[in-house]
């Protein structure tokens, strides 16, 4: 379990967290060309090229890269009405359990947006709008967002079985590991 934790704390959190300030970076970059986009409306009267395409593109990132983290920090989107109920080691366990499944479901889908991004990458498929736009990068990264997300939930719910609270290395007593166990 030790192996896993580390893996949790010195690999997973840490791409996790990384993604997720690109994420931010990327949503703060949006409102700034969006700002400036109304700006250029009201200003001039026609907006940025290809504005459309290029927040699609964004957005997918901003998603997608960001789902990782809010998993990782316990912020991602969960109904806890009957695991609030239980007892720490029953309720770690099967909360262990459900990230298993999705992390199952998460693997087939990263695996089917992987394959539809190499196909579209292989194709040169493109969406047709006021600029010709690629539409590879968008199934990149959310086939890379979801494969982040599955590996998440895949190394949460493994800790989660062994009883382990996966967020800080914290056991289900609540118990602080020594630093330099893990």
């Amino acid at each position: 379990m030790n192996i896993v934790l580390a893996v949790w704390e010195k690999g997973i959190r840490p791409l996790s967290r990384v993604l997720g300030i690109v994420s931010a970076i990327l949503c703060a970059g949006l409102a700034l060309l969006l700002t400036l986009e109304v700006i250029f409306r009201a200003s001039t009267g026609g907006g940025i090229r290809g504005m459309f395409e290029i927040s699609e593109l964004v957005l997918v990132m901003i998603a997608f890269l960001g789902f990782g983290q809010a998993e990782s920090n316990k912020v991602h989107v969960r109904v806890s009405l009957l695991t609030d109920r239980l007892g720490a080691p029953f309720r770690l366990r099967l909360q262990g359990i459900a990230l298993l499944l999705c992390a199952v479901f998460l693997v087939w889908m990263g695996s089917e947006l992987a394959m539809r991004a190499l196909e579209s990458v292989q194709t040169g498929e493109f969406r047709t709008g006021l600029l010709n736009f690629p539409v590879w990068p968008g199934r990149t990264f959310a086939a890379v967002g979801a494969g982040l997300l599955a590996l998440v939930m895949l190394v949460k719910g493994i800790i989660m079985i062994g009883g382990h609270e996966a967020q800080g290395g914290r056991s289900a007593n609540s118990q602080e590991v020594p630093a330099g166990v893990i």
